[in-house]
């Protein structure tokens, strides 16, 4: 382990060996080798005088001493232990053995002049180059950077004396320290036989070879990349780190590979500082500087917040980089360890006015926004109107990119500055939506309360209802919200106003949030904004919203989806959660379940990094729905029990609601109704006018539980008010939920026709309207079950066919039961057998066992020697959205 340092110095030792080879030839040469403390000159000079190609040369080595003074040292250190040849010429003293004699006595402090030096330079330069007349010289001082100019120039002149002769003179100084002769060494390196050769530091795959030397086995490839960037490559540094992972039973594996990383960063602390001590106050400076930019470049940022030139300052960084205090490159510090080290001295309030400081400057020169906020956000306060201006533009840029988390951060110091900013309430809110909803509602109703203006209001209130479109909210929350659109809503229907994109969106959401609930408590708040606040009716905003609200009212499919699709194309990070989840609805609504599986798959994937997944558990409970209805029933269980495997335990949860509606809709496809009404219990009562959408589902499955469990009478009820909660929010999409559909077959079951027909003819006219299969197919069927004769099987038919050519498999299977049972009745037997056998096999490959057993009954009664259909599976089939049936082709 002596020679660790050597590892990573192929290339320049090549290079001396070449040197070494040339001189052995003739060819006077010199190098001078320089680098900081630590990189191993010293090293890699023994290395190479090991070599084979220098065992044949004669060496004189020494080193320079910091403490020697006086005129030539470098050159008494360098002959005096030498032991050469005594001279062979009549100037020699007698009884000398060395050509140390031609040198003054030690502790002469004469000034250099070549007059006076020329005799010695004379004497001492013809004794040498008789010395390479026996065999080749090597001339090799260590620590040159401590050498006096008398010897330097000396050396200088045995180069220009000795031009073709085997001689190589090799020079190693610390790169970074004070010289103590610089023009002499300017005058040495202007000599065109020397070169410099810089030693950098060790590369990761040197590294590598020291960490297997050290372990004596292989070592994970994190682990040379880790003690490398903590070390800066320094390869005592290496050692050392290396030595004591290994000394503490650190493993040389990923884990050990963190372990260097914290034991590094911790010795760097440790040994960066003291390094330090002696460095002049400007390189203090620009490490402080450093400290706080959290880089090297650009390098006039350091050299100001420093406050020392840029040639003082690229002095300072080279010290900091020789001591250890930057990453390989130069470019950062090695680790937060060292850069608290070097912070830590300066105190709280010194730490503070220089924060101010980096973020002005960044400010000032244009860096981006976030680059300035950093280091106001590290302050104790940020009051200041420029340090506030500074946080809603890093806001701003951090919305921009969806990380809503962040801006969240910067607008929260905002607020301490400006607590009645109702811009930055909102904003506030918003920010923190997607991640935490409950922790936005405060903000939203301060920032509702908070605001005078009608219209202003109902702004707010747009981005209040939607952002917590899955909460429970209280119903004062809900009333606040309620009020200020409705309010919004008449002043706009009278014309003063002409805002049609905020006339949009406060229609679409109260479609979606219901009525006013009456009786409820509105608490009053005093009005304390600063500044009339205006809402920001952002476009893609609007038309997600017009496109659901057309969707729900069923007016004209091809408009709902043509304002979702717009929104999926154009949609942005910076876009809320909910915009995508309300272009799914739409998209599912139309049945086009592929595009809306995507807006969803886009949903999860812009909350792939959030903590609480709020995001992705609303696009479960959407997904869950979307595949129930399209007769994935396996699926869409799958999906609704995995929005309950997470740690939102309020049963009143909307997206709880939603899942557990899917569960139940599926254990009523099951047979088990009974099963269905205990999970639906759980949520408690289920009030119509909370959320349309959400109470909708849950009385429905409610309502088919009731039914499937033998109590067709009270299905009949929930079914009612189900339509009645529909009508009463104005959805009038007939796919919603079809209740009228249920209605009508349970009004035909109890042979009471007449009171569905205008039902059925009311959602036949929606279903045209809308214009889907599925919503055809339904009302054919509603229309059918309710008209005797042949009219009424020839309405059946077109309702087996309009649904074989949708998505909705059950619904598609059920006709074609109620058809089978039809034609039974009318004593078409084989017919039934048909459409019953067919029944029977879709209702079970995709999970409706209640269904498919009920058609199996008939199928016995219908004369058929029940055979399974071929290919049928009850348990394995299951549908999948972008898949058609085979037997719907």
């Amino acid at each position: 382990m002596q020679h660790d340092a050597a590892y990573g110095r192929d290339n320049e030792l090549t290079t001396l060996l070449a040197r070494a080879a040339a001189a052995s030839r003739g060819e006077t040469g010199s190098v001078v080798l320089t680098a900081p403390s630590g990189y191993g000159k010293s090293v890699l000079l023994d290395t190479l005088l090991r070599a084979p190609a220098c065992r044949s040369m004669r060496v004189l080595r020494g080193r320079c001493r910091e403490a020697a003074t006086g005129a030539y040292t470098g050159l008494r250190a360098l002959f005096a232990p030498a032991r050469a040849p005594a001279p062979d010429h009549p100037e020699a003293a007698a009884g000398t053995d060395g050509p140390a004699v031609f040198l003054p006595g030690p502790g002469d402090a004469r000034r250099f002049t070549p007059a006076s030096a020329y005799p010695v330079f004379r004497r001492l330069s013809s004794h040498v180059l008789r010395l390479t007349a026996d065999r080749p010289l090597v001339l090799v001082l260590d620590d040159a950077h401590h050498c006096d100019e008398h010897s330097l120039r000396w050396l200088d002149f045995l180069l220009r004396q000795g031009a073709g002769r085997p001689l190589l003179v090799l020079l190693a100084r610390r790169s970074g320290a004070g010289l103590r002769a610089p023009h002499a060494w300017t005058t040495v390196l202007a000599h065109p036989v020397v070169s410099v050769m810089p030693l950098g530091p060790l590369p990761t795959d040197a590294v590598g070879g020291l960490a297997e030397q050290v372990y004596g086995r292989p070592v994970h490839h994190r682990l040379p990349e880790c003690v490398a960037a903590v070390t800066g490559g320094n390869p005592r540094n290496v050692v050392r780190l290396l030595r004591e992972l290994r000394r503490r039973g650190a493993a040389p594996d990923e884990a050990g590979a963190h372990r260097a990383m914290e034991l590094g960063g911790g010795m760097a602390a440790r040994s960066v500082p003291r390094l330090l001590e002696r460095e002049s106050p400007e390189v203090h400076s620009v490490a402080t500087a450093i400290a706080l930019l959290g880089s090297v470049q650009p390098l006039d940022h350091v050299a100001v917040l420093a406050d020392v030139d840029r040639a003082r300052t690229e002095e300072a960084i080279a010290v900091l980089r020789h001591a250890g205090a930057l990453t390989p490159d130069g470019t950062d510090i090695v680790h937060e360890a060292v850069r608290t080290a070097l912070l830590e001295p300066l105190g709280t309030e010194r730490t503070a006015e220089l924060r101010a400081r980096a973020a002005l400057l960044l400010s000032d020169v244009g860096r981006p926004a976030e680059e300035a906020a950093r280091h106001l956000m590290r302050r104790p306060d940020a009051r200041e109107p420029w340090m506030t201006a500074v946080l809603r533009a890093a806001a701003a840029r951090a919305e921009q990119r969806g990380a809503f988390a962040e801006a969240a951060g910067y607008l929260r110091r905002v607020l301490d500055a400006e607590p009645y900013d109702t811009d930055v309430l909102l904003r506030l809110a918003l920010a923190t939506a997607p991640d935490d909803p409950p922790s936005a509602v405060p903000l939203f109703r301060a920032a509702l309360a908070g605001t005078t203006d009608t219209l202003a209001r109902a702004g707010i209130a747009v981005q209040y209802a939607m952002a917590c479109l899955s909460l429970p909210l209280p119903a004062v929350c809900r009333a606040e919200i309620q009020g200020a659109l409705e309010d919004a809503r008449d002043v706009l229907a009278s014309g003063a106003e002409t805002d049609t994109r905020l006339r949009d969106q406060v229609a679409s959401v109260l479609l979606l949030t219901g009525r006013r609930e009456t009786g409820a408590v509105v608490r009053e708040h005093r009005a304390t904004a600063t500044a009339p606040y205006r809402p920001r009716t952002d476009r893609l905003q609007t038309e997600g919203l017009a496109a659901l609200r057309t969707a729900l009212t069923g007016h004209s499919r091809p408009a709902a989806l043509e304002g979702a699709r717009r929104v999926l194309a154009a949609s942005a990070p910076q876009q809320p959660l909910w915009l995508l989840f309300t272009a799914a609805v739409t998209l599912g609504l139309a049945d086009e379940t592929a595009e809306a599986h995507r807006a969803l798959d886009t949903m999860v994937r812009r909350t792939s990094d959030s903590q609480t997944a709020r995001g992705r558990l609303l696009a479960g409970s959407l997904r869950s729905y979307l595949l129930h209805r399209d007769g994935a029933v396996r699926d869409a269980a799958a999906e609704a029990r995995s929005v309950f495997r997470t740690e939102c335990q309020n049963p009143g949860d909307a997206r709880l609601v939603a899942a557990r509606a899917v569960l139940a809709s599926v254990l009523v496809d099951r047979g088990e109704p009974r099963q269905a009404e205990r999970l639906l219990s759980r949520t408690g009562r289920v009030e119509p006018h909370r959320s349309a959408l959400v109470s909708l589902l849950s009385l429905h499955a409610l309502a088919r539980a009731r039914w499937a469990a033998g109590s067709p009478v009270q299905a009949l009820r929930l079914l009612r008010e189900c339509g009645w909660a529909q009508e009463s929010a104005g959805v009038l999409n007939p796919v919603v939920t079809p209740w009228w559909a249920d209605t009508c077959l349970i009004l035909a079951g109890l042979r009471r026709s007449v009171e569905g027909r205008e039902l059925a003819e009311q959602g036949a006219e929606r279903a045209r309207r809308w214009g889907t299969p599925r919503a055809l197919g339904l009302a054919a069927l509603a229309e059918g079950v309710l008209t005797p004769g042949r009219a009424g099987l020839d309405l059946l038919t077109e309702s087996a066919h309009q649904l074989s050519g949708s998505p909705a498999v059950i619904e598609y299977a059920r006709a074609e039961h109620v058809l089978g049972q039809a034609l039974l009745r009318y004593g078409d037997e084989a017919g039934a057998r048909e459409r019953l056998r067919r029944a029977a096999g879709i209702a079970g490959g995709c999970g409706a066992l209640a269904l498919a057993k009920s058609a199996r009954r008939l199928l016995v009664s219908a004369g058929a020697a029940w055979a399974m259909p071929s290919g049928y599976r009850p348990e394995t089939c299951s549908p999948s959205p972008s898949r058609r049936w085979p037997n719907r082709r």
